[in-house]
């Protein structure tokens, strides 16, 4: 794929990403437990799959306001699945691939769309306690690392996520911080990583 396709292409689903948050009324549901925020790829138009993130940020999370969205949210036009993970709580999921999750309530949707199935992930949690990475980090991104982190997370994706265990954060850290270029400098720092 050249670099206008990636630009492109993350432009595309950047755009039908936030019509089919509108289209839901999503924030405005979730926002009334919490203060919700889209990060990560479509925020920061790197996009490359149709993948939503939204941190919902809650002063004191409560498992009962969460619970209770799950009747308007299975209701909501679209959606094909609703799904829910304690994280907080009952951190009984070992895997090697979800030790660094949240520690925060996941809800999970899957939405039926023209395009095919976009994943929407909800993180509801304390500020500080959702994510490892400071996205406003992106806020200075240059055009050259846009098109490196695009670059990387073409050549990483595997169909419905990134293989080796591999995070968004990974390319966005390896890229900002590491000043990576390219396949072989990422592979490096996967070695490294803090």
């Amino acid at each position: 794929m050249t670099d206008e396709q990636l630009i492109t292409r993350a432009k595309s689903l950047q755009d039908e990403a936030r019509r089919i948050l509108e289209e839901l009324d999503l924030l405005a549901v979730i926002g009334a437990i919490s203060e919700p925020e889209v990060v990560g790829s479509v925020k920061n138009g790197l996009m490359i799959m149709p993948d939503i993130d939204i941190h919902a940020w809650m002063e004191e999370p409560d498992l009962s306001a969460v619970a209770n969205l799950f009747p308007t949210l299975m209701k909501m036009p679209t959606i094909q699945m609703v799904h829910f993970n304690n994280y907080r709580e009952l951190r009984r999921d070992f895997r090697k691939d979800r030790i660094n999750f949240p520690h925060a309530y996941y809800v999970g949707m899957r939405t039926t769309q023209p395009s095919g199935e976009w994943k929407i992930d909800m993180w509801f949690g304390k500020r500080g306690e959702v994510g490892d990475y400071d996205a406003t980090e992106l806020d200075t991104m240059t055009d050259e690392q846009r098109l490196v982190i695009l670059r990387l997370k073409e050549i990483w994706k595997d169909g419905k996520g990134y293989r080796d265990g591999v995070l968004s954060t990974d390319f966005y850290k390896a890229v900002m911080r590491h000043n990576v270029k390219d396949e072989e400098g990422f592979i490096e720092y996967l070695r490294t990583k803090e």
